[in-house]
This record gives structure tokens, sequence and C-alpha cells, in this order.
């Protein structure tokens, strides 16, 4: 059991929001179980998701539990090796992630056939450990995963990547993910020599700014490949002329097709020689991975395609080697040639064969490949004494063995022409040994020192967070429209900006379906807000917020429905038989506020002076007097009462009597009250006594004139007093607004920027015929034909015995008779 070890790798951070943070969960310092993720505004992408070779059972996983599966966006996967891609069944259907999975079309036909061989292999093994997944899991795992061409971009959620071939296997291919304009090119297992079947890695040609490379050999060379060709086939010579058995183990597809071309290849050329001397390819994959090479010949180099044009003949189908799938057929002596999987020799039948051919020293090993750590084959290249028997105890090694690599992976005189090649501004090496690894982190670093290539290497364990910054340019396209015209220095363009994925469109609003498959919308929007009042106190209070507005009536048979158009974009209904009034506007910011100004109006029309005029009741409270002069608070003075209470009834002259004193001072007080904390009424209820600040204002019930020293106070005074006059009065039909009252005094006009009203003007008391007593207000409206009209006729409303004298001056206007009650 592996232990993690977390640190961090940091790079200076200016906006958390411009982090690029690569996480290798596997093969970050070591070679297997490669996946690594990409973290970048918001977007994560998984690289590869294969099992550890040397581990079993959980233990073989990458570190999943460090990242949540259900905010990855996209799975790559390069190729079908099982360090590659044998845990994507297991990662798909166990685990909560729900993003799109990604493989070229060799990789996924191959994929499905070795981690069936997987499933198999390890459940018939005599290890206590099973498979992580199920056939049928499987199945439902490679239904969901979605093929790839080579060169081809895809776009998902705002990532695009494009793959290119990258060697190593057939179908490999190395990503190109752009995020943002940000670009990380990961190679997975690359190859830059073309062999007998595949190209070589290619270079995408675009400027990178991450770049991941695998660094399985570290700073090691291979020897030429002829070199290597002929060594291999001189010990596999040397093995089978002295009649012993030459085992290769091998992986199932892969590597093994390049071995069997050059064994195929050099028996045709020495047939007579090695006349007699079977090579079986012993695999349960091996018929299976003939008939898919066999298929996939067009995804292979020009080398393969000319040969099969020109003979007709597929390269795949071999004369000289025999494909088995059991060792019933292999002989216990030579000579012969076997090629069996797996190549780690963990199990399968390279292992049975290894233990049968290992006693015996004529004999041969030749490891082709790389051997992970932890594995037999990492253990016998040291030509041990013993090797341990898998059923256990001991076996002694007297059989030759030879390491000649055929490994598809780069070594570093490639790996760093490729490194030098795209030279990214960041190098993170992946899949290679802790030593192997720093020590090519190393000679980088040095050869690029203080050349005009500055270049940083990372090498990050696993779960090893890797953070970069990175804060592009933000560039709009224009289009349509906006496009046809070439600015100049100074011109600017305005429309509308679209974001998708990170790419700006600017566009003009008639351009957006063509140019972004957005359309316009008009969202109507309507409100029903509660509303007990009538149709007039409504139009007067949206008249005096909107000016004249419109009216439509509709009858119906329910009753009369009033529609008022505010502004030509709201409309208001007021329908007799309904207990709301109905607000429909078209949506936009605008409008919006519009709509709110009307909502807010309603909810307080109830509320408003106005509006406590005409809903008044009656006055039920008690009101005897009290020794000296009695506070407010005493003679029950309630806003939400007296504003519920009706106007007692008046005759048509509107006058009230002498009695009524009492209603008016109370009335009064609850006006007082709201704009001074001291207030109180004099025992007899003939005047309000105001107090502020040790200033004493008395105001008459009968005259309302004020009665102070302090011209202040009387200034604060004066515009309550105006507002209960204009309060009192009746409302007409129109809703015009009020005039502003003309000041008193110099002392007021300087208050303007206080918006105080005037004091009232004088109130006299009149002795009619009939002996009651009157009060006869003089009206602080203008003689305008207008203003009276927004009151009712005024004229029609004053009593003939207290109309102005006909020699009174024009510009004195008649004193009215009011109903203050």
């Amino acid at each position: 059991m592996t232990t993690k070890r977390k640190a961090e790798v940091s790079v200076p951070i200016e906006d958390e929001n411009d982090q690029l943070i690569i996480t290798p969960l596997g093969a970050g310092r070591e070679v297997g179980r490669s996946c690594i993720v990409l973290e970048y505004k918001g977007k994560k992408v998984m690289l590869d998701c294969g099992l550890h070779a040397g581990r079993s059972g959980p233990n073989s996983l990458p570190y999943f539990d460090d990242v949540e599966p259900d905010t990855i966006d996209v799975l790559l996967v390069t190729h079908f090796h099982i360090d590659h891609a044998a845990a994507v069944p297991y990662y798909l259907e166990h685990t909560s992630f729900k993003g799109r999975t990604f493989m070229t079309r060799p990789t996924k036909g191959v994929f499905r056939w070795l981690a069936t061989d997987y499933i198999r292999v390890t459940n018939t093994s005599n290890s206590d450990a099973s498979a992580l997944y199920s056939e049928a899991d499987l199945i439902s795992a490679h239904a969901k995963i979605e093929e790839i061409d080579v060169h081809q971009q895809v776009e998902v959620n705002g990532i695009k990547f494009t793959a290119y071939n990258a060697g190593h296997v057939l179908g490999a291919a190395m990503f190109l993910i752009e995020i943002a304009g940000v670009k990380v090119l990961y190679t997975g297992d690359y190859s830059r020599e073309e062999d007998r079947h595949l190209v070589q890695a290619e270079n995408p040609g675009v400027y990178i700014h991450v770049l991941i490379t695998e660094s399985t050999y570290g700073v090691q060379s291979h020897h030429p490949r002829v070199e290597r060709e002929r060594e291999f086939m001189t010990y596999v010579r040397e093995v089978v002329r002295r009649r012993g058995c030459c085992l290769m183990p091998v992986t199932a597809l892969g590597r093994t097709q390049e071995l069997l071309l050059i064994l195929e290849e050099h028996w045709s050329r020495y047939a007579q020689e090695l006349e007699g001397v079977p090579v079986f390819f012993i695999s349960a994959l091996g018929k299976t991975g003939t008939r898919l090479y066999q298929a996939y010949i067009m995804h292979m180099n020009q080398r393969i395609q000319r040969q099969f044009n020109r003979t007709g003949r597929n390269p795949f189908d071999f004369k000289y080697i025999k494909t088995r799938t059991n060792i019933a057929e292999v002989p216990d002596a030579g000579p012969c040639v076997v090629l069996a999987s797996p190549g780690m020799l963990q199990n399968g039948v390279s292992r049975q064969l290894l233990e049968r051919w290992a006693p015996r020293p004529e004999n041969g090993l030749i490891i082709t490949g790389y051997s992970v750590e932890g594995t037999l084959a990492r253990t016998i290249v040291n030509s041990p004494e013993v090797i341990p028997a898998f059923a256990g105890g001991t076996i002694p090694r007297r059989m030759t063995v030879k390491n000649i690599s055929f490994s598809a992976h780069v070594d570093y005189a490639q790996n760093s022409a490729f490194i030098d090649e795209i030279r990214a501004p960041h190098v993170i090496l992946v899949h290679g040994e802790e030593n192997a690894m720093k020590q090519l982190r190393a000679k980088i670093t040095d050869t690029y020192r203080g050349s005009d290539y500055e270049v940083t290497v990372h090498a990050p364990q696993n779960t090893q967070k890797v953070r970069l910054h990175f804060h592009g340019e933000k560039t709009a396209r224009v289009m349509g429209s906006l496009a046809s015209k070439v600015p100049r220095e100074g011109d600017y363009a305005s429309g509308i900006l679209v974001e998708r994925d990170f790419s700006y469109t600017l566009v003009d609003v008639s351009d957006l379906h063509e140019f972004t498959n957005i359309a316009p919308v008009v969202i109507e929007q309507q409100l029903c807000i509660p509303y007990a009042s009538s149709y007039t106190l409504l139009r007067y209070h949206l008249e005096q917020m909107f000016g004249e507005l419109t009216l439509t009536t509709e009858r119906s048979d329910s009753g009369l429905a009033h529609v008022l158009r505010i502004y030509d974009v709201v409309n208001v209904c007021h329908s007799s038989w309904k207990s709301y009034v109905e607000i429909e506007w078209e949506g936009n910011a605008m409008n919006d506020m519009v709509a709110d100004s009307v909502v807010a109006i309603v909810l307080n029309i109830e509320s408003s002076p106005a509006s406590v005029k005409l809903t008044q009741s009656s006055c039920s409270h008690d009101h005897s007097a009290k020794s000296g002069i009695v506070e407010v608070d005493d003679v029950s003075l309630d806003a939400s009462e007296v504003a519920s209470q009706d106007l007692d009834n008046c005759d048509d002259s509107h006058q009230i009597r002498v009695s009524d004193c009492e209603k008016v001072i109370s009335k009064l007080a609850l006006f007082m009250q709201q704009q001074f904390t001291e207030v109180a009424i004099a025992d007899d209820h003939s005047s309000l006594v105001v107090t502020l600040n040790g200033l004493v204002a008395t105001i008459d019930a009968r005259t309302l004139d004020i009665t102070t020293e302090s011209h202040m106070l009387r200034a604060r005074i004066a515009p309550i007093i105006a507002r209960v006059r204009r309060t009192m009065r009746p409302l007409g039909h129109h809703s015009l607004p009020l005039p502003e009252p003309v000041p008193a005094s110099p002392l007021l006009e300087k208050l303007e920027d206080l918006q105080l009203e005037s004091t009232p003007k004088p109130i006299n008391v009149v002795d009619d015929d009939d002996k009651d007593m009157h009060i006869d207000v003089d009206s602080d409206v203008d003689d305008d034909e207008d203003d009276d009209d927004a009151y009712g006729d005024v004229d029609d409303e004053v009593d003939s015995d207290t109309k102005s004298d006909p020699g009174a001056e024009p510009d004195t206007p008649a004193p009215i008779k009011l109903d203050l009650s």
C-alpha cells in the first residue's frame, strides 16, 4: 500500500480565476496508472485513466479521491494500453462521472479486447484480487465512448481539443487542449521514429503554453534501430541454433505487432536456415488482434499501405507465425520462438513458460520493452540466480536473459529534440520513475540556462498540484453590419457583446439571430395588486406622478373596466368587479422601472392624505375635557382609527358649526403629532399647543392662526396647516397638481431649500342669517379657471351671503366655506 505525499509547486498568482492547475492522479514520478487532471476557468479535463501493472485491486487505481468525478467535463484517452486505459470502465460505471469520453477509432476498437483480457486474466489468476469491473461494466462503458479522428477538433462546453498522431502504438494520439486561449499539449506515450507500421509523433505547429510529456527513459538514449534489430535477430538465431526455446514476454497488442513484422521478414529472408523452427504468438487476443490490425492498415504509415496496394496481401496476414490461444502446441524443448503475454511476467502464459524454461541453460529470454518497477520483468533483467514461483517458492534461473528494447517510448535524444521544437514556457514531466524524471529535469534546465528559450520544468508527484498563471487577452470579433465599415482612429463600435465558451462576438441587435443563434424575445409581464378603492382615486394618484394619461374604457356584462396607459409602455387596468388592479408591460430595464413606480403608487394609495379624507368615517372616541391642557394620547387620537373614519354628513354649502371645533382640533393634532413629539390640546378644545426645544406655538382651532415668538417654529408649522387644508378640500374629477403657496415672509423665502410651504391665509368667523357660526377660509388657489376646476366648481360652492363685494379688488379671491369635519 503506497502513501500519498502532497506538496505544492507554485508560480506567483495574480488572479485565482486565471490559474491553470495540473494534478497527476497517477504517473507522477512513476510509470503506470497514467491519469492527469487539468483545471482552468472552471473547466476540468482528465487525460488517460489507467491501472498500475505492478499492483492489483484498488491499489492499482489512480488517486481518484482527490477530484470529484462529477466535476470532470471530458476524459481523453491517448491509447489502449492497460496503464493508460484499463480504469476507464471502472471510472465510467462505478463513480459519479457524467462527462464525455473520447478515443480515436482504432483505440476504441482495440481497447475493448484488451480490457476483456484484463478481466479474464485477473479473475483466473491465483491471487486474491479480482477484476475491478465486470464484462457488463465494460460493455456499458464501451458504448459511452465517443470516437475522434486524427486532426479533428472537438469542442465541449468551451473546451477545444484536437488529436494528433503520437506513434507508439496503433491509434495512439497526442491531445492539444485549448481553454480560454491557453493551449496545453499532452503527449501521452509517444515515439518520434517511424517504424515498420506507424507514423512518428507530430508537432501541432502552434504556440503551446504548457507541454506535458513522458519521461520514461529519462536521460537514456537508445541504440540506432538498425543495430537493435541486428542484435535482436542475432540473439534469436543463437538460441534456436542451440536447440533452445526463445521466450519474449509482450503485451497482447502494440509493440508485439512490430516484433511480428520483424520476425516475419527475417524468417522470409532466411527461410531455408530457419525452416522447421516454429514461431508462436500465444495470447487469448492473438487472432482478434491480428484481425484488428488487418482492418486498420489505413491508419498506419505509407510503407504498410504501399505494400498492401502493391502485393494485394495484407502485411498482417502472417505466413511463418502461428497464432494460438493456449500453450498446448508449444513444445517443452526447442528449437522454437514464442511471444506470449503479459509483458511484465506477472501472470498468464508468459509466466507459465518462464517457470517451465528457466532451469534449462539452452533457453533464452528477451525483454523487448520497458519493465515497470515492482514487476518480475524488472527483477529478471538483472539475471538473478532464482526467481519466485507463482504458486510459491523459488525456481532456479539458468536460461540466458537479454534486454533489447523495442519500446516505442522516446529516449532522451527524441524527447529533448521535441521539447526544443515545441518551446513551451512550461514543461511538466510525467510517466517516469523518480530518479529518471529528476535527471531529465536537471538536464533540460541546464541545457537552456542562459539561452533565449526560457523554460520552467516541473516534475510533480502524484496528487501534487502545479499551479500556473495565465492572463490571456480577450478579443471580440465584430460581425455583421457592424463590420461593414472599417473603423478609423477614434471610432467606436456599439452593439451587443456575446460570450460563448470564452469567445466574444460583437454584433448589432438585428444580426443576433444570424451570427449567434440568439433571437430577441419579448417578455410580457403582468402583476395583480390588491386594490379596494375607486377608479377616480387611482387615476388621481397616477396623474400626480406621470401627468396626462391615455384612458380606454371597456364595458361588459360584469361591469366597467378602465385602462390607463402610462408613457405608452405600461397599462393599468381597473375593473369594477375585481378586487385588484392589473398592471401589464413589456419587460426591459426602462419599462420595469416605470412598472415598479406604478406598483409603489398603487400600494400606497390608501395611506395618502387624499385617501384618508375620502375613506374617513365619523369620530367615535371620547373627547371629554380634563382640567388644564390635555395630552394627545389622553384623548385617544390614533392614526389608524382616524384614517378609517368617514366625514360627518354635511350640507351642500360645505359649512361647519362652531361645535365641531373639537373634531377640527383632533384632526389637526393628528397631523402635528407626526412632526412634533410634544403636542397637547387645550381643555376647551379651542387651541393646540406645540412645544419644540423650549419654543412654544399655539394654533387657534377656529382661525388656524399661529401664535409664537419663534419665526423658525412658525415656518415649521405653516406647511402642516397648508397640508391640512388641502387634505380636507374635496377631490374633483381632475387631478392636476396643486399650486405652490406663496411665501408669507422673507424668512420663509430663505427656507426654500428646506421645501417648506407658506403659512395659510387668515380664517375669518362669519355669522349667517341662521345664526350658525361658519368659518370662511380664504382660498390659497389662484383665480385661474383651470385651478378651480382642479378642485371642483369652487364658485358654485360659495354661499351667496359671503361672496366678495363687487367693488373689491380683482386680485382678492372670494372667501369659500370648507367642511373641515
